[in-house]
């Protein structure tokens, strides 16, 4: 910025140097209103801006912008510090924006202490700011985590499924030969124990004497034939 800066200016040119909006610096301008800084007016009631407005405006800016401040926060302090701008003297500006300018009305102690708070509370601001980045970080972690664990029970249980798909056919398969094995020791069977003897027809098969015998032979030999057929 040059060294020397008119003494008037508009809101255009206060927004060209600040590069924000016009009616960023309007809303900027009625926060510091509010708590009494003076701006100039001419004839047509808008703001003439001195170079000692230009600084305010920029601490603004640089509250809001750096130390996340919001407006009113950030026009409290800046006015704290400047106290009204009709006491502005022709000190040459400085647009610095990394300290408020203090009024030369207030004594050092109050001074230091305004500069102190304005410390403060941008150290607070940037502690906050890297607390959400450390929760931020601690959050993808556990999702990173929580998907893993969730990848893994998939495979699990696809794992699982197979295996009880496996061990079925094999129960199953297993039973099978042995229904069939006890259907031919059935027919091996005297025929009094096999078959049913009507005088007025024919013999008829023993339906549940064969299911007795079946279900004592499956029961008997299934354990063993189980694990035979799991060691081949």
């Amino acid at each position: 910025m040059d060294n020397v800066i008119e003494a008037s200016m508009k809101t255009s040119d206060i927004a060209s140097r600040l590069g924000l909006e016009t009616v960023t610096i309007r809303k900027y301008c009625l926060e510091l209103e509010k708590r009494g800084f003076v701006f100039q007016r001419n004839d047509g009631k808008n703001r003439d801006f001195t170079s000692e407005d230009l600084h305010a405006l920029s601490q603004m800016k640089h509250l809001i912008e750096v130390a996340k401040m919001n407006r009113v926060a950030a026009a409290t302090v800046v006015v704290a510090g400047h106290g009204s701008s009709s006491d502005t003297g022709n000190e040459s500006p400085s647009v610095s924006v990394s300290v408020v300018k203090p009024d030369k009305t207030k004594g050092s102690e109050e001074i230091q202490r305004y500069l102190d708070q304005q410390g403060d509370i941008i150290r607070n601001v940037q502690d906050v700011n890297n607390a959400v980045i450390s929760m931020k970080e601690m959050m993808a972690g556990f999702q990173q985590q929580l998907a893993t664990v969730t990848e893994e029970n998939r495979v699990l249980k696809d794992i699982n499924r197979s295996q009880y798909t496996t061990e079925f056919l094999t129960v199953h398969r297993v039973k099978i030969k042995l229904r069939e094995e006890a259907e031919a020791l059935w027919q091996l069977e005297p025929d009094e124990k096999r078959l049913i003897k009507r005088w007025f027809r024919k013999s008829e098969v023993n339906h549940i004497e064969k299911d007795r015998f079946i279900r004592n032979y499956i029961d008997t030999n299934f354990e063993n034939s189980l694990r035979i057929e799991i060691d081949d």
